[in-house]
């Protein structure tokens, strides 16, 4: 549970097995791939000298970039061929891929395959297009079949143009309304979906103005007329049918052809298909990669814990020199984020990646975002019965249709079912189970007071949170004098001694004393930058407009504090809320006397209290999340680490 700890790794070999170096890395699956030439050009290609390296390092002067790595293009557009027939069929299989790869094999499948169903694949590719264009004329020419008129003339019309196309409803109210400006002769011909088919005709002297209403309507023209079908559009209908007929019987006998073919590879170009995916892999791979005449040079971000597992790997190779960074080094970089969560926690780095993800030196705050927004949904929506439902969903979602992001909704779900224990709440009925804890609508006020105090100890966790970073960060000054930071802390807990004793008369400290502390706590942070300055030897002058610009800050900080606390009783009001919504629908099923008619309207309310009210809830602690909380300690700005693979 934590932002896992990575280290650069250099990799020098022989270009003979540069391929199966690389193909080891993509199987690795935990490795992400650095531009080789960019760390040489930076003096941070990390190798020891010794007589042994002697021979890299004289290299590294004519090193070149991996994008000098060329494809073959001809046999490039042959094994387009074979991804095109085969592309929806087949699945990298890795088990094919360990083993040894016969190339030979592969060319003469693809140049066997490509001879046997170039010519066929193109003819395809052809009768589909044309069947494609005679779709859309038989459309066009259906709206015209009502007028028994040779196409013929009205193409060669001298004076006047005209059009086929739609417009939208919203857009025909404008076209009504604007008739007697309109240059043209406007016929209603039917209709598509939203959409209305319209003839338009013009005068040619005109064409411009036409052109421009035409525009400003969104009139779309239909494709598919042409000037060389001859007859009335009735006639013309009927020979593009025919048409249509034949080309969809050459097109089902073209692909009976292929199919055939393909069974007849089907075993050769699947193991085509795996290897020429590899290779394509390893040419973007070798573009992040530098070469001189005889090695070449390779790096990578890889977990710290993978050390000795990479180098049993790679080791098999001859002259293959491999060399990790110091971890101290990572310093003079910014190295990717890799968020290592349990099972538990895992599906929730999804909320996480929707804000930002988290910078290399941060402490990964899935765990709290979990626990936290776990927490808040089921005291919002909390009930056995619903709460059932969204596990289940959730499981039927993750494992039968391998959405993994669902898994977030089963545990939803078993949050939401023990809060339904604790207020005794099945399917919104409160006499099945007895409440645990209380019943929402007989304690609102107690509610409510809890939710304020929930929004406190979430804040205050946020505090801390954003003091460790501080601290992992070594910003010392922020740690302690930022508003976010220890003097915040205090000044947060001040406050809500003053407010407590003020509304309450419960006094921990005299209001005089908690007064001056809040007083002192506010002058720190009025005067944070002269008095880190100060700290830290610096010199720098304040401007006219520092006290302007801090008295703002402090009204801002205050306001913060009350909004941010606050904003927490909507956990409470979402919770009674929830029962409330339900308790609307019982009513109007005890309104209608009938045991089925009731159960109805029963289920009915379940299914919208589940659907919308869970989704509205889910937002709200969500927002809570984002807005009250990350603002406390949150920093982001990292790059996820994305492993080279297959």
């Amino acid at each position: 549970m934590a932002i896992e700890k990575l280290i650069m790794m250099n990799v020098v070999g022989k270009n003979e097995y540069v391929d199966q170096v690389i193909r080891d890395i993509l199987l690795f699956e935990n490795i992400q791939v650095v531009d080789a030439y960019n760390e040489i050009e930076k003096f941070r290609f990390s190798m020891s000298i010794t007589d042994k390296h002697m021979d890299e390092i004289e290299g590294f002067s004519e090193a070149r970039s991996g994008l000098n790595s060329k494809n073959s293009e001809e046999f490039s557009n042959k094994a387009k061929l074979l991804k095109e027939l085969y592309d929806k069929e087949y699945k990298i299989d890795k088990n094919i891929l360990k083993g040894d790869l016969h190339i030979e094999q592969v060319i003469k499948t693809v140049n066997d395959l490509y001879e046997e169903t170039h010519s066929q694949h193109e003819n395809l590719k052809r009768y589909e297009y044309e069947l494609e264009e005679i779709k859309k004329s038989i459309q066009a020419y259906q709206f015209l079949s009502s007028a028994n008129v040779e196409m013929e003339r009205i193409n060669h019309l001298e004076n006047f143009h005209y059009a086929i196309g739609t417009f939208s409803k919203e857009n025909i109210s404008r076209l009504k309304r604007n008739y007697s400006r309109i240059t043209a002769i406007v016929v209603h011909v039917g209709a598509l979906k939203n959409e209305e088919v319209y003839v338009v005709i013009w005068p040619k002297d005109l064409e411009v103005e036409t052109n421009r209403i035409l525009k400003s309507l969104n009139f779309h023209k239909l494709e598919g007329i042409r000037k060389e079908y001859k007859g009335t559009p009735s006639e013309i209908v009927s020979m593009l049918k025919n048409t249509k007929e034949d080309l969809e019987k050459k097109i089902s006998k073209i692909y009976s052809e292929i199919k055939k073919i393909k069974e007849e590879y089907r075993e050769k170009s699947n193991y085509a298909y795996n290897v020429l995916h590899l290779y394509e892999k390893i040419y973007q791979v070798k573009k992040k990669m530098a070469f001189s005449k005889e090695y070449f040079y390779f790096s990578g971000w890889i977990p710290v814990r993978l050390k000795q597992e990479i180098k049993t790997v790679l080791s098999k190779y001859k002259e293959i020199h491999i060399m990790f960074d110091d971890e101290d080094k990572n310093q003079n970089r910014f190295p990717p984020t890799r968020l290592k969560n349990n099972w538990l926690f895992k599906p929730f780095e999804s909320f996480l990646k929707m804000y930002g993800i988290p910078s290399y030196d941060e402490v990964d705050p899935t765990p709290f975002l979990s626990i936290s927004y776990l927490f808040l949904f089921g005291f919002m929506f909390g009930d056995v019965g619903q709460g059932l439902v969204f596990f289940l969903v959730g499981m039927l979602l993750t494992h039968i249709k391998g959405m993994k992001s669902a898994a977030v909704l089963s545990r939803l779900g078993i949050s939401s079912i023990v809060f339904g224990f604790l207020y005794g709440s099945v399917f919104g009925f409160e006499t099945i189970l007895p409440a645990l804890w209380l019943k929402p609508f007989d304690n609102i006020n107690t509610l409510l007071i809890v939710s304020i105090g929930i929004g406190v100890i979430l804040l205050t966790i946020g505090y801390i949170y954003g003091m460790i970073n501080n601290y992992k960060m070594k910003d010392y000054y922020n740690m302690i004098l930022s508003d976010n930071g220890l003097i915040g802390l205090m000044l947060y807990f001040g406050l809500l001694l003053l407010v407590v004793a003020l509304f309450t008369g419960n006094r921990i400290i005299s209001l005089g004393v908690l007064g001056v502390i809040v007083v002192v706590l506010i002058a720190i942070l009025f005067m944070k930058e002269p008095i880190i300055q100060k700290l830290s030897h610096q010199k720098e002058q304040l401007d006219g407009n520092f006290f302007v610009e801090s008295f703002f800050e402090i009204f801002e900080i205050l306001l913060s504090i009350f909004s941010n606390t606050l904003s927490f009783i909507r956990v409470g009001a979402f919770a009674l809320n929830h029962v409330g919504l339900f308790v609307a629908f019982e009513t109007l099923a005890q309104l209608i006397e009938s045991g089925v008619g009731s159960t109805i309207v029963y289920i009915i309310g379940n299914i919208f209290i589940i659907g919308l009210e869970g989704l509205i809830v889910g937002i709200q602690a969500l927002r809570l999340q984002y807005y009250e909380l990350f603002n406390k300690y949150y920093i982001g700005g990292g790059e996820e680490f994305k492993a080279a693979k297959l």
